[in-house]
């Protein structure tokens, strides 16, 4: 995946694109949750990790694409927000503790990874994703 491409589906999994027609926007990693359809689609999280590998070396510049940090930082904090027991998913009991717990993990991933390469530590960011995609992450 070309970086281009990467920053794009980053903006539309964030639902930060202003194309809000395009069905990547509503069928994205947060789209998917307005209106919540009962399905988690996890090929969204594997596609914004994809996103991230591709953009890895973005990270190693003394100026970090705002609008990268953005995406992810928006994915992370509306998921956990919306998943909280207060939250619109959580609150009115739309997920399941199952996927409640699902969510929280691919968040976790997300922001860890995010951490990781703000830190300049390519080689550990995607470690525990590479752990969840051989299933042995917790």
């Amino acid at each position: 995946m070309d970086k281009k491409t990467a920053k794009e589906l980053l903006s539309f999994h964030s639902s930060r694109n202003s194309d809000v027609h395009n069905p990547k926007w509503s069928g994205g990693f947060l789209g998917s949750f307005r209106p919540f359809r009962g399905e988690l689609c996890e090929d969204n999280f594997i596609e914004v990790m994809e996103c991230l590998q591709a953009l890895k070396d973005e990270f190693e510049n003394a100026a970090v694409d705002r609008e990268i940090v953005g995406d992810i930082v928006s994915m992370v904090h509306l998921t956990r927000a919306w998943a909280a027991p207060d939250g619109m998913l959580g609150g009115n009991g739309i997920l399941t503790e199952e996927q409640t717990k699902q969510v929280l993990v691919w968040v976790d991933l997300m922001e860890g990874c995010l951490m990781y390469l703000l830190d300049g530590d390519v080689e550990d960011a995607f470690c525990d994703y590479e752990d969840y995609r051989n299933g042995e992450y917790l």
